[in-house]
């Protein structure tokens, strides 16, 4: 398994530091707003699975999961480059 992970972590330690602060914090506003679609989706808030489900088909799961990946992703985001102190931006050019 080392050898297959072995180039994307080569990958990822040459892109830069702001890139790379910037995709985790993106994933864990994907990870929440997932988890949030799938709470709602479990608890049957305003009927939603009733009608996920009486549809049919994949799209309204793919098109709510598409806008909740975009909406908390960009949440977590944007917080934690509001989070960042003075400075934290420095990038000193070796992609660490």
């Amino acid at each position: 398994m080392r050898i297959f992970l072995k180039p994307i972590r080569d990958w990822w330690r040459t892109l830069p530091r702001l890139i790379r602060f910037l995709l985790v914090n993106c994933a864990i506003g994907i990870a929440g707003g997932w988890t949030f679609l799938g709470a709602l989706i479990a608890t049957d808030t305003a009927s939603l699975r009733t009608l996920i489900w009486n549809e049919g088909s994949a799209v309204p799961i793919i098109l709510l999961a598409a806008g909740f990946a975009i909406t908390f992703g960009s949440a977590a985001m944007g917080a934690a480059v509001m989070a960042m102190r003075p400075g934290d931006d420095s990038d000193d050019g070796d992609g660490n």
